[in-house]
């Protein structure tokens, strides 16, 4: 987590009156340093909690006390986010400029969930705080998202195995024929 990350996040909570932000930060001076940052900008270490590393199941039910996960950048959760589906919590995105970036954004398309990716960091505010504050919206999202998950391409094996063979045999055939002409290969 960076700066500004955390900067960002703390614009969302303070948008949100009483709300309390879950970390998972190594314990000692990394907790240190995330718990300045956020006081620098106004968000009192009453509302930051903290877990460290944990075994895959209790991992998992950590996101039994989540509402709604606030993307990283520039890099943006990968496993990370596609374990909060899975559990049901949406994440709220900054699509980025980079492949690692865009991560939140190709994830939230999959799931047909675009109306959650931000452009701007005002805009990555505007999108936190609605949902945040529509709890029939954000309470019937958290129910689906598992479904949407089983649905969307992101867990459809068969077909992302179909892409990778017809991937191949164009890579295959692409050498065979500069082969043929002569091309050096």
């Amino acid at each position: 987590m960076n700066d500004a990350t955390i900067r960002l996040w703390a614009r969302v909570l303070r948008s949100i009156e009483d709300s309390h932000l879950l970390l998972l930060v190594p314990e000692g001076s990394p907790r240190d340093r995330v718990t300045r940052l956020l006081q620098v900008e106004g968000i009192g270490a009453e509302r930051v909690a903290y877990a460290g590393k944990l075994p895959r199941p209790e991992y998992l039910a950590l996101h039994h006390r989540i509402d709604l996960g606030l993307d990283t950048l520039p890099y943006n959760g990968h496993t990370t986010s596609l374990d909060a589906y899975w559990m049901g919590v949406p994440i709220v995105t900054l699509v980025g400029q980079t492949v690692a970036g865009r991560a939140g954004w190709s994830q939230l398309s999959n799931l047909g969930l675009t109306g959650l990716a931000a452009q701007t960091p005002d805009e990555f505010v505007r999108v936190a705080t609605n949902l945040a504050r529509d709890l029939p919206r954000l309470a019937a999202l958290r129910a689906e998202l598992r479904g949407r998950m089983e649905r969307s391409p992101l867990m459809d094996a068969p077909r992302f195995a179909r892409h990778i063979e017809a991937a191949y045999r164009a890579m295959w055939r692409q050498w065979c024929e500069s082969a043929r002409r002569g091309d050096r290969v």
